[in-house]
């Protein structure tokens, strides 16, 4: 793997922490969490990601199909489902089973909560997009409250702005 370095996304909601290659972002942190151990600091390459992280935050669309994602590590059905999942668009929702579906699993719809779980680029690959069936959130592997605000951002109803 490429030697990693560490950014930080100023926001309105706090401060995102990206560790990234040249290559791509391998994770995201939500504010509040950091990695385990220190990266040396470095400038993001993409110009536009720490405006497009506030936008976004603000409710408007946007498009992160442009920003690379380093993948390494992950297997194949949580690359397709994480792949399936970076196409719903802003502002809908599908359920775990759906998403499993599209991944070429239908079966594996608790299989795709896991590989959601593992999923280490939130926001840019919205996992919090994926619903249970009975329309509840369900689980989310970031903090408290961060599926529900970025739902309700994308659905025009954050009340935190």
């Amino acid at each position: 793997m490429p030697d990693l370095y560490c950014d930080r996304i100023d926001t309105p909601k706090g401060v995102f922490l990206l560790l990234f290659h040249p290559g791509g972002i391998y994770r995201i942190y939500f504010p509040g969490r950091e990695p385990a151990q220190a990266y040396p600091e470095g400038k993001l390459p993409w110009s536009g990601l720490v405006e497009d992280f506030n936008r976004y935050l603000a409710g408007e669309v946007v498009d992160w199909s442009h920003y690379p994602l380093d993948t390494s590590g992950y297997r194949s059905f949580t690359r397709r489902l994480l792949d399936q999942v970076r196409q719903i668009p802003f502002g809908r929702v599908c359920t775990y089973r759906e998403a499993a579906e599209k991944a070429g699993s239908p079966r594996a719809w608790r299989a795709a909560g896991q590989a959601l779980k593992a999923n280490r680029h939130p926001v840019l690959v919205p996992c919090h997009r994926v619903i249970a069936s009975g329309g509840k959130p369900g689980g989310f592997s970031g903090p408290p409250g961060w599926k529900q605000m970025l739902l309700d951002i994308e659905a025009g109803r954050d009340r935190r702005r």
